[in-house]
């Protein structure tokens, strides 16, 4: 039996951010929580299949550890649809997009932006289970947790190929900058704890472009910044919103 852990820091931010979205904006409840376990272990199902079927000469091991997980997040989310049924919605909303992510791993090529795009959707999707299963109701504040976790994880996209994927590619430079421009401005209009909390992210896209910075380092200060937004949009959910 073999495991493939997440070896990109950004990942870790794309199962934990938009989950704590949906809770800091909706009522807790422990159903969140089994929820969240879940959703660890579906993405460590979904993240081994996927390294299985890269892989040119086979290694069944992945698929055994795979199975280990599905099965862990099967018992860790059957009371969660038992007490709410209609999450299950939500997880059909991320078919199409895990079928990009299939189709994008069987050909060798997850760096393709369409692949990236997917994924974000399918992890935004996660916070608006997380959000319904505290206030069981499809409202605006959905757009709030989805949106937010869309466009910042969209911004890490293009920060990170023009750092290190697509460094040589002067278009990622102006995606990355023009983007987080916009961000930041949006941020602000919406509300000042919104735009400061996007403001670092404007900074580092600037400030280290073009500077030799190693993929470690990069990751390192990404989960700082993931953590200094979560801080501030989920004050501002708590306060301003909720």
């Amino acid at each position: 039996m073999k495991f493939k852990k997440p070896n990109q820091h950004g990942a870790w931010a794309m199962i934990i951010m938009p989950v704590l979205f949906g809770i800091f904006l909706s009522q807790f409840n422990f159903y969140q929580l089994l929820f969240f376990a879940s959703w660890f272990m579906i993405f460590f199902f979904i993240d081994n299949v996927l390294f299985y079927m890269k892989q040119r000469k086979k290694q069944i091991g992945y698929l055994k550890g795979a199975s280990l997980f599905l099965g862990i997040a099967t018992l860790l989310l059957l009371p969660v649809i038992i007490h709410e049924v209609r999450i299950l919605l939500f997880f059909i909303a991320m078919m199409p997009f895990a079928c990009v992510n299939v189709y994008f791993a069987s050909q060798r090529d997850e760096r393709n932006i369409l692949n990236d795009f997917s994924a974000i959707i399918i992890f935004s999707i996660a916070g608006l289970i997380a959000y319904f299963l505290g206030n069981h109701t499809v409202d605006i504040n959905m757009l709030y947790v989805f949106g937010f976790s869309f466009m910042y994880f969209v911004g890490t996209t293009f920060y990170v190929k023009s750092m290190i994927r697509e460094k040589k590619n002067i278009k990622f430079k102006y995606y990355s900058f023009g983007y987080h421009v916009l961000l930041v401005v949006l941020g602000f209009i919406i509300h000042p704890l919104v735009g400061i909390a996007i403001a670092p992210s404007l900074v580092r896209a600037v400030y280290l472009y073009g500077k030799n910075v190693k993929p470690m380092k990069i990751g390192i200060l990404e989960i700082a910044n993931a953590c200094f937004i979560t801080l501030f949009i989920g004050i501002y959910f708590y306060t301003i919103l909720k």
